[in-house]
């Protein structure tokens, strides 16, 4: 399986109109992003639409995007020259339903039932979800799946790695076989029984035999004699026939290599036009040149910019949150010095009113100012002093309620100072990125010549190369006209052969006449011998059938012994283990030559397909030793020695599971009939150390010949630029999306 296309639509993050992902961009790349932009839900697409499983489970309703009611995927995938594409559909309205086809090409290979076509999927790759999980998917966090296993699963997941379920079928066939065997041995007895009585009851009659074969005798003489004839016309007739057929094959030859000297005709011309294009870009080499560089140049003043438009952004909000509160603050001494001015307000106007009655006692001592009624010059008196009393206590109030006042009204905000000090902050990042749009203008004006200036590189060699290509074409335009002129020089037989033909079939016509007469009175004469000679022949035939019944039978007998020792053969303890055992070697040899170069030679990993048990068993020669039992232990051994998996670190566990991982992938990507050529490695990467991330890019560079697809899943930015093309994911608001880059 090599993937071709990924087509996708509310998937997990992605929303409606995600982009396409063209695999035959490329052959190596690796899917970078942040985490949770959906890097993973990639290959999850891949396998959900292939398999209906994925990270989630088989529970397809959690896969799709929050907030809508249906996801669709399409996957299309080469396989032995063929495309196929299948497209899997899930709504969840009205308690969900589900949707999926197979195509090749233009060809509707879909099923009557999505089980159905489910499993002529898996039946056409060769290969279920378990096995490629355990194989070519090195899933986020489950790298160990296939060591973590146990021996039984991990011999079961071999097993279908190496397409042995064809044994088991093959087992239950040869018992099948060995049934019908005897079933047809038992019906055998019975034929022979009834044979033996029917030929005790055998005549003869020779002497009507013998006069009817003697009169069918002369007439087969005659008929052998008119046949030879015919045989001789005939003869005589094909190498006519062949003479002509084969003038008319060099006039066909003649019309096909025509056709080819326009074909080379045609290259020719597309040659030259492809010469002087690059003779153009030759021609433009230093303006091309210097636009590139520009580009670069300006390239590089943009990522500057960006990072101080980022800046700018963070100073903003900044200094929006410190406004918010400087706002707040002075609401609330507004709030303060007005409620402080109205009690001063109250105070002053109560002691203008205090004042004015004092006045008023002043100027008539004998009336109440206040309730206009007479009073004595003592209670005058007391008034005055009272509002007096009053009027001080009030100043003394006033003198404090002023000196709030005067505070308030005078209080700085050291908010104040951090807002003018940020304000100095964003006017200075506004000028130093006040040329961003300008350079992103100029940016895009000059990206074309990134893609002429690699043209350009490619442009000298590929002028001599197209100026070659046209002198060879030309001469083989020049070879095909000479072998037009050779071939024509004998298409003038042409007509001298028709006209024999006509004479022969018209004497073949007469003599096909008398050998239809005579083969009609053989066939009576024939009818005649029949007749004589039935009952005879019914014996003979009686006693010819009664050999071939014993014949049969020895051989239903023999055939029953081979289907019952081929169905131990086919079991799981006959081939089955020899071939597990076989591939065992391969797998742990290819694991080994990778972690040489992943651990500069400190770890190597051996496969243990038998051990001991702790009870003894009694052997041949009566003596007592411990029983061996098939398994499929890992052992890991490092400059220490032997140690288990659990006491291994992450990046060591990783490289171990890597390494087989890959190995199995290898074997499966050879196997007869899977043919899978496609490795995912999903993250796993953030265990390793530098120099250890260093050795994974190489191991995988060693090992990209053995599959014609390889994806490497990360989030680290260091690592992402260690392969030439990268799918690069984002995720925003309307979801996630993706960008191949430098393919």
């Amino acid at each position: 399986m090599i993937p071709v296309k990924l087509k996708l639509s509310n998937f997990t993050s992605y929303g409606e109109n995600p982009p396409e992902l063209d695999f035959t961009k490329f052959k190596l790349a690796a899917i970078s992003g942040q985490n949770g932009a959906g890097k993973s839900s990639l290959l999850d697409a891949i396998t959900w639409c292939v398999w209906g499983d994925s990270r989630a489970g088989e529970s397809s309703d959690a896969l799709v995007r929050l907030g809508a009611n249906e996801m669709y995927v399409e996957f299309s995938f080469e396989l032995d020259s063929h495309i196929y594409t299948v497209k899997r559909l899930r709504n969840k309205k009205s308690g969900g339903h589900s949707m999926l086809e197979l195509w090749s090409n233009s060809h509707n290979l879909t099923e009557g039932t999505i089980k159905a076509t489910q499993q002529k999927i898996i039946d056409s790759l060769h290969l279920t979800y378990e096995t490629f999980t355990n194989s070519s998917f090195i899933r986020q966090g489950n790298a160990g799946e296939f060591t973590t296993k146990g021996p039984t699963d991990r011999k079961r997941i071999l097993a279908d790695i190496l397409g042995l379920d064809h044994y088991d079928k093959l087992e239950e066939k040869a018992k099948e076989k060995a049934k019908e065997a005897q079933t047809k041995l038992t019906l055998l007895d019975y034929q022979v029984l009834e044979i033996e009585a029917e030929l005790s009851t055998k005549e003869e009659k020779q002497k009507e035999l013998e006069q009817a074969e003697k009169e069918a005798k002369n007439l087969q003489e005659e008929l052998k004699e008119s046949e030879h004839f015919i045989k001789t016309i005939e003869d005589e007739k094909q190498i006519v026939v062949s003479s002509i057929q084969s003038l008319k094959e060099k006039v066909a030859q003649i019309n096909e290599i025509k056709k080819e000297i326009e074909e080379i005709k045609l290259q020719i011309d597309l040659k030259l036009k492809a010469k002087q294009d690059y003779q153009t870009l030759l021609d433009q080499k230093d303006i091309i040149e210097e636009k590139n560089k520009k580009l670069l140049r300006l390239q590089e003043e943009k990522k500057d910019l960006e990072i101080k438009r980022s800046e700018l952004i963070k100073v903003k909000d900044e200094l929006a949150v410190i406004q918010r509160k400087i706002i707040e603050l002075e609401n609330r001494r507004q709030i303060a010095i007005t409620t402080l001015e109205v009690e001063i307000k109250k105070y002053q106007t109560q002691n203008d009113s205090l004042q004015k009655e004092i006045e008023q006692l002043k100027a008539r001592k004998d009336i109440c100012p206040t309730c206009k009624q007479p009073i004595g010059l003592e209670v005058n008196k007391q008034i005055i002093a009272k509002n007096q009393k009053q009027i001080e206590e009030n100043d003394q109030k006033l003198q404090m309620l002023n000196d709030k006042l005067k505070k308030c009204q005078t209080f700085e905000l050291k908010e104040q100072a951090q807002a003018d000090e940020k304000e100095k902050e964003v006017k200075d990042l506004e000028q130093q990125t006040k040329d961003y749009q300008e350079i992103n203008k100029q940016i895009m004006l000059l990206e074309k010549y990134a893609d002429l200036n690699t043209k350009l590189q490619q442009a000298e060699t590929a002028v001599k190369a197209q100026q070659e290509a046209i002198d060879d074409l030309e001469k083989i335009a020049r070879s095909k006209e000479t072998q037009i002129n050779n071939v024509t020089k004998h298409l003038d037989e042409l007509e001298i052969f028709e006209n024999k033909l006509q004479e022969i079939e018209s004497k073949l016509s007469a003599k096909q006449t008398i050998k239809e007469e005579l083969t009609q009175k053989v066939m009576e004469a024939k009818a005649k011998v029949g007749a004589a000679s039935q009952l005879k022949t019914r014996f003979e035939q009686l006693e010819d059938l009664f050999k071939k019944k014993l014949d049969e039978k020895k051989k239903l007998n023999e055939d029953k012994s081979i289907y019952e020792e081929l169905a131990l053969a086919f079991g799981k303890k006959g081939i089955q283990a020899m071939i597990i055992e076989q591939a065992i070697p391969e797998i742990e040899d290819e694991a080994n030559r990778l972690l040489e170069k992943l651990t500069e030679g400190r770890m190597k990993v051996n496969f243990l397909t038998q051990k001991e048990t702790k009870t003894k068993v009694a052997s041949i020669d009566g003596k007592k030793d411990y029983a061996i039992v098939e398994t499929l232990d890992i052992i890991i051994s490092d400059e220490m020695g032997e140690r288990s998996y659990e006491m291994y670190s992450g990046g060591e566990t990783f490289r171990v599971n890597f390494a087989i991982r890959l190995a199995i992938s290898k074997l499966l990507a050879h196997r007869a009939g899977a043919k899978l050529q496609f490795l995912v490695v999903d993250e796993g990467f953030g265990t390793q150390d530098a120099p250890g991330r260093a050795r994974l890019v190489e191991v995988i560079d060693t090992i990209k010949t053995d599959f014609e697809k390889i994806l490497i899943i990360t989030h680290l930015e260091e690592l992402k630029e260690e392969f030439p093309t990268r799918i690069e994911v984002t995720k925003d608001s309307a979801g996630s999306s993706f960008e191949v880059v430098g393919n």
